[in-house]
């Protein structure tokens, strides 16, 4: 068996399923369809649901409640360790309010 330090990429995985036999591609396009979101524990570590997380598993709002942390205390933890938030814009009314009011208290958002 041999090991490779090269970085493997979507194209490449691409490349390797198209030299599958037929069957193998099949059983493979049934594995990938399946969703993932039902694999998810109940309750995760903070690590593990900092691992889910990165392995774009679940949102920043799902790994927080899996590790019963609140979404800000995990994105603090996300920026102490220098892992990259992605700010995507899937927040709720509700976690847009919380922003908003994290922000004021910030000092960013002038209070109306």
């Amino acid at each position: 068996m041999t090991t490779t330090t090269e970085k493997i990429t979507p194209q490449h995985v691409l490349e390797l399923a198209r030299r599958l036999p037929t069957a193998d591609q099949r059983w493979l396009v049934d594995v990938l369809g399946q969703d993932l979101g039902d694999t998810l524990p109940e309750r995760a570590t903070l690590d593990e649901a900092i691992d889910l997380y990165v392995a774009d598993r679940c949102s920043l709002g799902r790994a927080a409640e899996l590790a019963g942390v609140t979404r800000w205390d995990l994105q603090d933890t996300l920026k102490t360790r220098g892992i990259p938030i992605d700010a995507g814009n899937d927040l709720t009314t509700d976690e847009m309010d919380d922003t908003i009011e994290q922000l004021r208290h910030e000092g960013y958002v002038r209070p109306q």
